[in-house]
């Protein structure tokens, strides 16, 4: 028998001479478990029109021996010359068929993992990205066997991305995706961790999946980390089955696997095939400089299929996609005239935009401080193929789910930090998508990080390394520093050990905030505001938070901020971008208008939406506290300020459709319509679905369209 080296195969175009696929058939036969066989029989997939016909049946009887019935299915039903499958061939078959999901067929390790779960087993997975974890997901929904499913997603693009897959099964299961919906009988959560502290009498859950498990570990020194821990305690002590997803790693940690009795799969099995193409100067050295750009630009220009190119941040990545578009200059041809997001944009923040220019050329800069709704738009636009380039941050990596044939990684960097082996591993594995592209072409630019080991530690089970903030949120009876645990909590009742635990923030910044407020209350009127603050009252409330919280004591910084915030509650988004538009040309800022476009779609999403109503709240919480213990009978309410700051000045009774994708500017005038005793997201939902043809003239095409989206 002949010996094939792998890499030689993989460079094949064409395999159509009988005699050459008998041998390498025989080979693959050989090593048939092995990676080197799958990479060979899926890149024989990827060039499968110019394979000898002859050669076919071999070849689609390997597919099934691998284990590839995916693929399988697909050829024997596809394949008219094919001859009929064997009776054995159709009893393996028919044993990896979905009993749940329509002629839908497992591969050989997801439906090892099947039936684990099938066993009742709590299961962590780690996985490459092509390896169809998000399946395993579905097939649990399917069953409806679970009262209430959590499934804990690191961002809200991901939450929607679940949320669009899952709205099959709604007749069924109530989808939950903010902690204002009201859960019914059987619900499905859709939820950040950070969500899922805040959402109030949650259900007893009965599975729980958090995807993108590395998130949890103290290697990443990400900021939700506290979050994700105390929602893992939280939930798992109610003993639901559970599935823990992630891209490759090495290991997971032993205390953790042993707690909550959990198998562990690691596998490299992968339905695509990714290939390594490193873009070198003919003196064998990587480009620099000018030289690298261009070099990225010719190389884009070439591909006929759609292409991402990884940068450290949303600056480089706006700043590269208009040199890739004024490059291309004297051969622009617009290819999107006429997009309906155009219209939006226009009306909303401004027709000059830089991004409007490059959607039009076919280019797209993602980053995640845009709007929720140009996010998921933008996305969809890149995977019909409306758009051949995307110049995309990590937010985009570690956070939907592309069709790419082309990943072009050009920054060594992810924001500050150098990427090590599992950011790169995570973003070449977003080359090639089973189902579109056998294999996926990874452009490197950059020498490739050494490999590594990452074991994924779990601060709130391990204890080795464990922030303040998830100490106090862990039982005694499992606390390894009872000493470190007792000082956090030392001179404070039970009543503030409950309220700064629950606060989710710096448990010292918030026991110095405490101490701040308790002896200068006198002289805190400011803090006893409600409704919407006036400009004194929120800047120096924000001082507050920001220097005992944050660690920032910048009153400068504050005025602004606490500018900026009243202003979006109190002006529309394109008079607020106008007015800062006029600064910074007084400035003499470089191209004022998309620098104060940025700045305040940044302020918006961070800030405005997250930070500061968080802030608000924490400072509430603890001012609230200590005007009662001083018999003070005034104190603020920051909860109306923070809600419309947060939701774009929506009603809470439309929040839902913020994070189903609609834009606030398109729920603030159906809202009007809807009468105001109707309650509910479903109540709501079965309201629009009857009456949006009698309230669509309000809409322009483009908000039309989200809202039936998110109504389907």
């Amino acid at each position: 028998m002949n010996e094939f080296n792998v890499i030689d195969v993989l460079k094949l175009s064409e395999i159509l001479n009988f005699d050459e696929n008998w041998n390498l058939t025989k080979f693959v036969s050989s090593i048939i478990d092995t990676s080197d066989a799958r990479q060979i029989i899926i890149h024989i997939l990827d060039i499968w029109s110019k394979v000898n016909v002859d050669a076919k049946p071999i070849w689609i009887d390997l597919i099934e021996r691998a284990g590839f019935y995916p693929y399988y299915v697909d050829k024997i039903q596809n394949e008219n010359e094919i001859s009929d499958p064997s009776i054995q061939a159709q009893i393996r078959t028919s044993f990896f068929k979905s009993d749940y999901l329509q002629n839908v067929y497992f591969h050989e390790q997801q439906k090892e993992i099947e039936q684990a779960l099938n066993n009742g087993r709590n299961v962590a997975v780690s996985a490459p990205t092509s390896f169809g974890k998000s399946l395993l997901i579905e097939e649990i929904v399917a069953r409806k066997q679970f009262e209430n499913i959590l499934i804990i997603q690191p961002t809200l693009a991901l939450i929607d991305e679940t949320r669009r897959k899952l709205k099959k099964y709604s007749s069924y299961y109530n989808i939950v995706v903010n902690t204002r919906q009201i859960p019914q009988k059987q619900n499905i959560f859709i939820l950040t961790a950070e969500r899922v502290l805040e959402f109030p009498k949650l259900p007893k859950i009965n599975f729980f999946v958090i995807d993108e498990f590395y998130k949890i570990s103290n290697r990443l020194n990400d900021s939700r980390i506290d979050a994700l821990n105390i929602a893992l305690l939280n939930i798992m002590k109610e003993k639901p089955q559970a599935m823990f997803l992630t891209p490759s790693v090495d290991s997971l940690s032993k205390k953790f696997r042993e707690k909550y009795d959990i198998d562990f799969f690691k596998t490299d099995y992968a339905l695509v095939n990714t290939k390594i193409i490193e873009v070198r100067s003919r003196n064998n050295n990587f480009f620099n400089n000018n030289a690298k750009k261009l070099k990225l630009f010719e190389l884009i220009k070439e591909q006929n299929t759609p292409s991402i190119v990884y940068v450290k941040s949303p600056d480089e990545a706006y700043k590269l996609a208009n040199e890739y578009l004024n490059w291309l200059e004297d051969r622009n041809n617009i290819v999107n005239p006429n997009l309906d997001i155009f219209e939006w944009m226009d009306k909303n923040i401004s027709p000059d935009w830089q991004l409007k220019r490059l959607l039009q050329n076919g280019i797209g800069a993602h980053n995640g401080a845009l709007p929720r709704h140009i996010v998921t738009t933008e996305i969809d636009l890149f995977n019909d193929g409306h758009l051949k380039v995307l110049f995309a941050t990590v937010s985009l990596i570690e956070g939907v789910n592309t069709v790419a044939k082309n990943m072009f990684i050009y920054s060594r960097n992810k924001g500050r930090n150098l990427i090590d082996f599992f950011d790169f591993a995570n973003i070449r594995g977003r080359a090639g998508r089973m189902g579109h592209y056998f294999t996926g072409n990874v452009f490197l630019f950059n020498e490739e990080p050494d490999l590594e080991n990452f074991i994924i530690d779990v601060p709130s089970i391990d204890q080795n390394e464990v922030s303040d903030e998830i100490l106090v949120n862990i039982p005694d009876m499992d606390v390894v520093d009872m000493e470190r645990k007792e000082q956090l909590n030392y001179d404070i009742d039970m009543e503030l050990q409950t309220i700064i635990k629950n606060n989710l923030i710096s448990v010292r910044g918030q026991k110095a905030l405490y101490t701040f407020i308790w002896e200068n209350y006198h002289d805190l009127d400011y803090l006893k505001w409600n409704n919407i603050p006036n400009y004194n009252q929120l800047w120096r409330t924000l001082y507050l938070g920001y220097k005992f919280l944050k660690g920032k004591d910048n009153e400068g910084l504050m005025k602004n901020k606490a500018v900026t915030a009243l202003k979006l509650v109190n002006e529309p988004l394109s008079q607020l971008i106008k007015e800062q538009k006029i600064y910074f040309e007084d400035e003499k800022k470089k191209d004022p208008l998309n620098y104060a476009i940025d700045k305040i779609l940044k302020f918006q999403r961070n800030e405005a939406n997250f930070e500061i109503p968080k802030l608000l709240a924490v400072i509430e919480s603890i001012q609230k506290y200590v005007f009662e213990r001083k018999e003070v009978k005034k104190y603020g309410d920051y909860t109306f300020f923070a809600s419309i700051l947060e939701n774009e000045k929506i009603d809470e009774r439309f929040q839902f459709l913020i994070d189903y994708g609609v834009p606030s500017s398109a729920i603030k005038k159906i809202s009007q319509k809807i009468p105001e005793e109707l309650e509910g997201d479903s109540n709501i939902v079965r309201y629009l679905q009857s009456n949006l043809d009698s309230i669509d003239f309000l809409l322009l095409s483009y908000e039309k369209n989200l809202i039936l989206k998110a109504l389907i």
